[in-house]
């Protein structure tokens, strides 16, 4: 596979197992050596070691805490504390035609229908 890949399909899967078995049971055959892999995989799934765990600290729940943020960094978390992404770091552009702190955008037409 290539450096940048970071997929490998179940024959490449297969090759690097071949190529594990050889170097770890270099004292039984090449068949041998293929089984006994197998068997030290079977009914195991991917494991993610040296994952950095989630801290519970009252420092980092304060550093978390978006009703503490002011100005636009507190546009960057929804009510419940969770990131928006993109829509939270750019500035995205309103095209409605209404300035930001109008309250009743979209309400024009049922004014105007409400008066006649």
């Amino acid at each position: 596979r290539g450096k940048s890949s970071r997929t490998i399909t179940f024959e490449q899967f297969k090759e690097a197992l071949q190529e594990l078995s050889k170097k770890r049971f270099k004292d039984k055959s090449d068949e041998e050596a293929v089984q006994e892999i197998y068997k030290l995989i079977e009914g195991k799934t991917p494991i993610i070691s040296g994952v950095t765990k989630a801290i519970s600290s009252p420092t980092v729940s304060r550093l978390t805490d978006t009703s503490k943020f002011t100005g636009s960094h507190k546009e960057r978390f929804d009510p419940s504390g969770k990131g928006k992404g993109k829509a939270g770091r750019e500035d995205l552009v309103d095209a409605s035609g209404y300035v930001s702190g109008y309250k009743h955008a979209g309400t024009y037409d049922h004014k105007v229908q409400g008066s006649k």
